[in-house]
């Protein structure tokens, strides 16, 4: 009897930690503007949900300009987020010790910037090196992989 009670307490145990590992996608939009730290990607003061985006969350850039008027930049490497999405009139730069992994899907709108020296990852392509890239037709054009 004691056996199949440290059984079930064992297994329920692991469903607990299971479940409290699972994260879903969350949205995380670029505010900017923090002061001290307007355009660091690592501040979680410029995220809407205060903290800096990682592989559970979408991320959307949209265009500040009328708000806090910065664009995020990321020079550190090791970032991910599941998804990225730059609006119209956004900007990301990645600077040359900096490196962005997008798991799952990568979009841009209108007329995005992106300003990359250090690496962008996204699915199915890398780029890497000194690349100014613009517009979605750059992109598949300048595509190594």
């Amino acid at each position: 009897m004691k056996t199949n009670q440290f059984f079930f307490a064992a297994f329920c145990m692991f469903l607990l930690g299971s479940f409290t590992q699972v994260k879903a996608q969350k949205m995380n939009f670029w505010k900017g503007g923090a002061p001290g730290q307007e355009s660091n990607w690592n501040c979680p003061k410029n995220w809407s949900a205060y903290q800096v985006p990682d592989a559970f969350q979408n991320v959307i850039v949209p265009n500040v300009s009328s708000g806090s008027g910065v664009y995020p930049t990321i020079d550190i490497d090791g970032m991910e987020v599941n998804a990225l999405v730059l609006e119209s009139g956004a900007t990301l730069t990645i600077t040359k010790k900096g490196a962005l992994e997008v798991i799952t899907t990568f979009d841009e709108f209108g007329s995005s910037e992106k300003d990359v020296n250090g690496t962008l990852y996204v699915p199915s392509m890398l780029y890497s090196g000194d690349l100014k890239m613009q517009g979605y037709a750059d992109i598949t054009a300048l595509c190594s992989k």
